[in-house]
């Protein structure tokens, strides 16, 4: 129930983001007599501010509950403890410390600096609109049906696309970006599963990139690349994908790390390549330049958390 209850708030989240954008894309340009004449009939209410976009000061309060909750119940899970005398689940909640993860993180015993926190680089998942939107998808005039041994039809497609013009065309983005100055070889991110950042000084950290060290089947650059990987162990500074200025990210279900936490750090060196548990590991020295800080800062609304703070109505 929780579990269901927190999508729920980070579906809402996320919708709210949009609200101030689509008010700082409103234009006045083309307006009629008629729709500027014309009363919404529910204009003042809440519902009616968020379909159009307004930002009011009831969306600015909806939005800051509804990070305040998200921020509440991460971590928070219930577990059913018993029964009472109706047959009701009695249950107990439990607030989870993301720390503790970090003792599960295998590294590597090259460097004996401190694991603090590690962010998985799975791309985010596509909507179904991007999806079909894809140029290269050919629709089928009449879904083609998939039957089993019984007859029943187990699957229907509405069109299809080959795999090199999947990947050449696929857009997705990834949570960790990397700024750069030049056009390398190859762009690290896209072949990296996961970022550990490991503790040097409060001011400096190693960040270790993890790409797996053996070929993706379904991906004929992954080939390319690793052979390009191991290049770069012997001769590095000939190398264009380890250039580049900062790397950057926003933590969601991240290990050792609260969510919705902005970090940017300032690459000083390159490091080294080494080879751990099916994966190269590329290392690199940098400088922290922000540190965690809280994405949904700017939408605090400190009338709203006086009330909360005194338990007053809202």
């Amino acid at each position: 129930m929780i579990n269901w209850f927190k999508r729920k708030m980070t579906i809402l989240a996320l919708s709210l983001s949009n609200v101030e954008k689509n008010a700082l894309s409103q234009s006045s340009d083309g307006l009629t007599l008629d729709s500027s004449m014309t009363q919404r009939l529910n204009q003042g209410k809440l519902s009616d501010s968020l379909i159009n976009g307004e930002v009011t000061q009831e969306v600015q309060n909806l939005k800051w509950r509804t990070y305040k909750i998200l921020q509440a119940s991460e971590g928070v899970t219930a577990e059913i403890i018993g029964y009472d005398e109706d047959g009701m689940p009695i249950t107990r909640i439990v607030k989870k410390d993301n720390k503790r993860g970090l003792k599960k993180v295998k590294v590597d015993s090259v460097d004996d600096f401190s694991v603090e926190m590690v962010i998985d680089n799975t791309e985010i998942s596509f909507s179904s609109n991007d999806s079909i939107d894809n140029k290269h998808i050919e629709i089928y005039e009449q879904p083609e049906t998939n039957h089993n041994e019984d007859g029943e039809i187990v699957s229907t497609s509405h069109g299809q696309i080959n795999g090199l013009e999947y990947f050449a065309t696929n857009n997705s983005e990834l949570p960790i970006k990397i700024i750069r100055d030049t056009t390398p070889n190859f762009y690290i991110e896209n072949f990296t599963k996961k970022l550990v950042v490991r503790k040097i000084t409060e001011e400096e950290k190693l960040l270790e990139f993890y790409v797996s060290a053996y070929p993706d089947e379904y991906n004929r650059t992954t080939r390319l690349f690793i052979s390009a990987i191991k290049k770069a162990i012997e001769k590095p500074f000939n190398s264009s994908m380890l250039e580049f200025n900062n790397v950057e990210f926003i933590t969601y279900k991240s290990i050792g790390v609260s969510d919705f936490l902005e970090f940017n750090y300032e690459i000083k060196s390159f490091d080294k390549i080494i080879e751990f548990n099916g994966s190269y590991v590329i290392k690199f020295i940098a400088k922290v330049i922000k540190n965690g800080e809280y994405i949904m800062e700017k939408h605090r609304v400190n009338d709203l958390d006086d009330k909360y703070n005194n338990k007053i109505k809202k």
